[in-house]
């Protein structure tokens, strides 16, 4: 099985065939309302995961850090110190073949003695991340603890956990919805 992610269109194939990503499902199927959504909102977002991974590869330069993401870097290292989070994998894209889906989790690891998948956030925390993230640990096919790390323009962080055991149904249920409809798209 070889994975491809060409991240200029945002583009996952699996053996050669485009997968759609856990995100587009979501929102092809009604669960992420973007009607809060900001231009501003969405490009901090990804310089906040920009600055924590290269921090995580010991690639940043501190210098060259927009002063506004300079709060969300703190919160992402004091998370890492005050929990002794060990990272394992960093933006791993990962793939179901089985369900026919991909996409690219934040971070893995081990927190609190158990192996876990994170989401990082720097804005609000959706429900829908619970399904994001039971999406990526059904493609790892382990079991997997999941959490999104929230983090905020004070420096500080929030760590929400998702527990609910149906997560990974309703993804499965929605991922099937997704294929039935584009598979039937103009009377096929």
């Amino acid at each position: 099985m070889e994975l491809v992610f060409k991240p200029e269109t945002h583009q996952y194939f699996l053996d050669g065939t485009v997968l759609p990503s856990v995100t587009r499902i979501l929102s092809d199927m009604g669960f992420i309302d973007k009607t809060f959504y900001t231009d501003h909102g969405r490009d901090r977002g990804q310089y906040v995961h920009l600055a924590t991974e290269l921090d995580d590869r010991n690639e940043l330069d501190e210098e060259t850090l927009d002063i506004e993401l300079a709060p969300y870097l703190a919160a992402w290292r004091s998370f890492k110190r005050e929990t002794g989070f060990q990272i394992e994998d960093i933006e791993k894209p990962v793939a179901s073949e089985i369900y026919r889906f991909a996409g690219k989790f934040d971070r893995s690891g081990i927190l609190n003695g158990n192996r876990c998948i994170l989401d990082i956030k720097g804005g609000t925390v959706s429900p829908w991340a619970a399904l994001q993230l039971a999406a990526y640990e059904i493609a790892e096919n382990k079991r997997l603890k999941r959490y999104a790390v929230q983090l905020m323009s004070t420096g500080k962080y929030k760590l929400h956990p998702f527990t609910d055991r149906m997560d990974k149904q309703i993804f499965l249920s929605a991922v099937s919805c997704w294929h039935w409809i584009n598979n039937h798209k103009g009377g096929k």
